[in-house]
């Protein structure tokens, strides 16, 4: 009879064996990350069979939490990854022995010194040393910007490899699991061990998990919507140089139907997404920021340094070496793969430290959006120079462009992109523009001659004797110093005069005449400047330079223009270079004000990603520990139930042994 005691025993027995192996198993592996414990079912018979039987083994799990956990995880790896670098970059910002403020500091007291003695040879050696160590500064913090960003390079590569394999091996679970419960088989285990690659995954990625049958298959949807595991199949990522710049890596990802997309900005939280955001948001701007920095120094410096004279009598030259130059690059899927293109610069005070994309849209208009910020810029908001005055067609200008056959030169924010091609653009077509990228790395000392340096100013304006009033000379000014100047040419007209005039009548202004003495013997009035008014403090222009006076003359006073022949201990030109350290350069900042601005931001940014990470690793651990305490294994719970077992096992056996007895009896009463 099939419910026989001896068959309800031998159930009985069987299944408190299977309960206590389960204890067993869950003891076991206590210890054990991501195991959810088990627990067995067990039914009655169904009528009108009596006795027990095993209906399933089930992991205990809350969907919800695991979730959860998975989710907690790609934050917190996204704000360890993105803490961890930027706490590298903010100390580098601050540190004595690689800010590029106490080099700035150094740089202007050895100047100061130059100020105060322009003659001494050994002043002028320790200046051009500062300049020198100040160069090295700026190419050594450009570099070790650039290593980190090596470095993040390595990262993502190996986590990307970490991820194709996790995703692989999630996929080939999937197989596994679907296998064994088609076969009516237990996988809990295989789904622990999923669960524990879907949350190593989770550390590299934003996961969505979607589960069509119940929880045997995991299809996995990474960041943005993009599908990395489904089914049985994986998708693989790449990483290789990015289309638009290749000195910057991308992420791609190719899938079973052949696709190949990029998805460097879909791979959402996680330390590859962290990574990626301080990349592209912090570490990227701040070479740009270093490099616009440098570039506005050496090219304001050198401005000022042509406008002087040096001890052999010559004009400046190039304190730095010359960086006018930025980064452009064209579209690896670009058509036109003839076109050439350059960054020059017209006014360096006005760069902004933003990359740009320039796109041709039409056969004659183009974009222009501007990356820091997101601006457009379409062509009709720019100026074809063609239609302004002949005087007024420069590229020197913001919001101009010209198009020249096909050749296109477009200027704003300081600077003029240019595509120098010999066919016509190619509509879709598009270039990425850095034009200060790379100029830390360029930064260097042109002089080394301390007798080079141009201290003194190559004018002079020299009060006559005679002169009654009080009025004096408070500044002359050199207002062109390139090479095509007439200043530096040596064809501007001198020595002049000014002469202060009679008023014309009780009341009325002070006029002045500029007389060209050339010839002493013979003046001449100047360029018809006769009869000005004269206003205290108001700069009187001359070709490629200016000259200002200030206070009461009286009439006959006279000023002298002329060369400043032997004035090698003038020190008027070295007072402007050190002047330049407190003047708004710099996007209208100073340099050490611009540098201390993205001090702060790199600081307030690292701050906020510290107490993100705190926050995020405290979120962590509190949804660990919930999932813990439903899912993990309690010892005093199953130490409990291997007593209850244990004694269930027992008395199943005395079932049997009961059975065995009344058997027995049968048997000898047979035998009677």
């Amino acid at each position: 009879m099939s419910s026989s005691i001896l068959n309800i025993g031998v159930q009985a027995l069987n299944a408190n064996k299977t309960a206590l192996s389960y204890v067993g198993q869950n003891i076991a592996n206590v210890n054990t990350e991501g195991y959810s414990r088990q627990t067995v079912q067990m039914t009655p018979q169904d009528p009108p069979l009596l006795g027990v039987q095993v209906n399933d083994i089930s992991r205990v799990t809350d969907k919800f939490l695991v979730t959860q956990v998975w989710s907690d995880t790609s934050s917190f790896n996204s704000n360890e990854a993105f803490s961890e670098k930027i706490a590298l970059l903010d100390n580098m910002l601050v540190s004595e022995s690689t800010s590029l403020s106490s080099s700035m500091d150094s740089y202007f007291a050895s100047l100061q010194q130059v100020v105060d003695d322009p003659l001494y040879i050994a002043n002028r050696e320790l200046f051009l040393a500062e300049a020198q160590s100040l160069s090295n500064s700026f190419n050594d913090f450009d570099d070790k910007l650039r290593a980190q960003t090596d470095v993040i390079n390595t990262e993502i590569r190996s986590m990307i490899d970490s991820v194709n394999a996790v995703a692989s091996n999630i996929a080939s679970l999937n197989v596994q699991i679907g296998t064994l419960e088609s076969s009516g088989q237990n996988s809990n285990e295989l789904q622990d061990k999923r669960d524990l690659l879907v949350k190593e995954l989770s550390s590299y990625l934003t996961t969505n998990v979607i589960s069509p049958d119940g929880g045997r298959t995991y299809n996995i949807i990474m960041g943005d919507g993009q599908p990395l595991v489904i089914g049985s199949g994986s998708a693989n990522l790449q990483v290789r140089n990015s289309d638009e710049d290749p000195t910057k890596l991308d992420i791609y990802m190719t899938n079973d139907s052949g696709v190949d997309a990029k998805v460097t900005n879909q791979l959402g939280e996680g330390a590859v997404g962290g990574l990626v955001n301080y990349r592209d948001n912090v570490l990227q701007p701040t070479i740009s920021e270093v490099g616009r920095l440098a570039l506005v120094f050496s090219e304001t410096m050198n401005a000022q340094h042509r406008k002087g004279m040096d001890l052999n009598g010559d004009f400046g030259e190039d304190l730095f070496a010359d960086i006018r130059k930025g980064d452009i690059t064209a579209h690896a899927d670009n058509k036109n793969l003839t076109a050439r293109a350059n960054v020059g610069f017209y006014d360096v005070s006005a760069l902004t430290a933003s990359d740009y994309t320039l796109e041709i849209t039409g056969v004659d208009s183009f974009s222009i959006v501007r990356k820091s910020d997101g601006a457009r810029f379409s062509s009709s908001e720019f100026t074809d120079i063609s239609t302004l005055a002949p005087e007024d067609q420069t590229l020197a200008a913001d919001n101009v462009y010209e198009w020249d056959g096909d050749d296109l030169s477009v200027s704003l924010d300081g600077m003029t992109v240019r595509l120098v091609s010999d066919t016509p653009l190619a509509i879709g077509d598009t270039y990425l523009v850095q034009p200060t990228r790379s100029a830390a790395q360029k930064m260097d000392v042109e002089i080394t001659n301390p007798r080079m340096l141009a201290l003194a100013s190559p004018l002079r304006v020299e009060p006559s004797t005679t002169n009654s009033g009080n009025a004096e000379i408070s500044g002359i000014t050199i207002t062109n110093a390139e090479d095509t100047s007439a200043l530096r040419r040596d064809t501007v007209t001198l020595p002049l005069e000014l002469v202060f005039n009679a008023p014309a009548a009780d009341g009325e202004p002070a006029t002045y005449t500029v007389y060209d003495v050339s010839d002493p013997d013979d003046p001449q009035v100047f360029n018809e400047m006769e009869g000005l008014e004269y206003v205290p403090g108001e700069a009187i222009f001359f070709e490629d330079y200016e000259i200002t006076i200030v206070n009461d003359p009286q009439p006959g006073d006279r000023f002298t223009i002329e060369k400043n022949v032997d004035g090698y201990s003038d020190n008027t030109n070295a007072l402007a270079m050190s002047d330049l350290q407190n003047e708004p350069r710099v996007e209208g900042f100073s340099y050490q004000d611009t540098y201390g601005q993205m001090l702060a931001w790199v600081g307030t940014q690292a701050s906020t990603a510290q107490i993100a990470y705190e926050s995020s690793k405290s979120v962590l651990s509190a949804s660990e520990n919930a999932l813990q305490s439903v899912s993990g294994v309690n010892l005093d719970e199953e130490a409990a139930n291997l007593v209850k077992y244990q004694q269930a096992y027992a008395a199943s056996a005395q079932m049997i042994s009961a059975y065995q007895t009344i058997f027995d009896s049968l048997i000898s009463a047979v035998r009677r």
